[in-house]
């Protein structure tokens, strides 16, 4: 199997970033359910990758939107390139996300397994707009994967708007260092104000304003890569950095803290050490451009279907769940079903229904987004489909 033209273009270490993340989060949440159907408990370090993995996707976006956004800045801030750059997000994202919401209305209603509970149609709105989780604590959780997605959304609307509008007002490195900075610190300072009995889980981790903080430190990389700031001489470093800072944290997570207890500042700032040590590995993932084909090939398919499954994952193992208990089905056959239909629905959505509209997708712009240096070559560009 050949790698494609468009593989051959791609940042094989920011494939193999995201694939990570996926596989993290289907970890956490396949091994607590199978083994909840196997009357077993899971490991801890498996539990927790779920947090590993989102807090990796939401860095990863970062760092790929952020040398969109400067490229923007740079050479034509104005309103036309924010509108260009907002309707290729949505083009990438919300599709998919009001297909899958859609279809889970009509075949997996929220509480309709419920005795004595109906659809609950005032909540549909929230979802519908992406507002479920804007304030605390979050509607309902049903489609619980979707507080993630609604914490991108709002970051893209709401720092791309405040950094091209400031650039249209102020110096492009002025307005980018003022909504970088503000977004950097005003998460914490909101999560330090969140009262201690709070649910960690429903609140602090999924709430769009305390969160915003983490895709910001993406940017921040993006930044450093772009502009080719002298810590980008040794990625290397900066990798070992970062992964040292994970496996600490991995490692060294208090228990409590994952189950909504822990001390103010566990919980607080618990985010921003993640997204530091993430933010570190940026570099170094983006240099890598060539892999074995044993390590492409996968990285790259498990990429492409990495936003399905993400989207799809937890619903379709709560139905598989439901029918299992119903008809008391075989455990075995049960898991079997639900990575099948994970791998199987995502790769088509991919192929079928993303893929066509990442090409229809405007340019954002004529202009290659390098940053020439004197004495330097110029910074390559990275390709994704994001």
């Amino acid at each position: 199997m050949a790698l494609s033209a468009q593989a051959s273009k791609r940042a094989v270490g920011l494939d193999i970033v995201r694939s990570v993340a996926i596989l993290w989060v289907l970890v956490s949440h396949c091994t607590g359910i199978f083994s909840e159907w196997s009357g077993a408990r899971p490991p801890m370090v498996l539990s927790v990758s779920g947090f590993f993995g989102v807090e990796l996707f939401f860095v990863l976006s970062g760092f790929l939107i952020g040398r969109l956004l400067l490229n923007i800045i740079d050479h034509q801030p104005n309103f036309h390139a924010w509108l260009v750059f907002m309707q290729r997000r949505w083009m990438r994202t919300l599709p998919l996300y009001f297909l899958w919401l859609g279809l889970l209305a009509v075949i997996w209603r929220p509480h309709s397994w419920e005795p004595g509970r109906t659809f609950l149609w005032k909540d549909l709105p929230w979802f519908a707009t992406l507002t479920q989780n804007l304030a605390w604590p979050m509607v309902d959780g049903w489609f619980p994967v979707s507080w993630s997605l609604t914490v991108e959304e709002w970051f893209y609307l709401l720092f791309s708007a405040f950094l091209v509008g400031g650039a249209i007002l102020v110096r492009p490195r002025v307005a980018f260092w003022i909504t970088t900075s503000a977004f950097l610190l005003l998460p914490p300072v909101l999560r330090w104000q969140v009262p201690t009995d709070a649910n960690w889980d429903t609140v602090t981790s999924q709430v769009v304003l305390l969160r915003l903080d983490a895709i910001a430190f993406g940017v921040a990389a993006s930044w450093m890569t772009v502009k080719r700031v002298w810590l980008i001489r040794y990625p290397l470093v900066l990798l070992a950095a970062g992964l040292s800072l994970i496996g600490s944290l991995w490692a060294g997570i208090p228990q409590e803290v994952m189950f909504r207890f822990g001390t103010q500042t566990e919980r607080t700032f618990i985010f921003d050490l993640t997204s530091l040590g993430f933010a570190l590995c940026m570099p170094a993932a983006a240099q890598l451009k060539h892999a074995r084909r044993w390590i492409a090939v996968p990285a790259q398919a498990i990429s492409a279907q990495s936003y399905a499954m993400y989207v799809m994952h937890l619903s379709l193992l709560e139905i598989v769940g439901f029918y299992r208990n119903a008809f008391n089905l075989a455990t075995p056959a049960c898991i079997l079903l639900a990575i099948a239909a994970i791998w199987g629905l995502s790769w088509v959505s991919y192929h079928w229904l993303e893929a066509p509209l990442l090409a229809l997708r405007p340019a954002q712009s004529p202009r290659p987004a390098t940053v020439r240096l004197p004495g330097r070559e110029p910074a390559r560009e990275m390709t994704s489909a994001h």
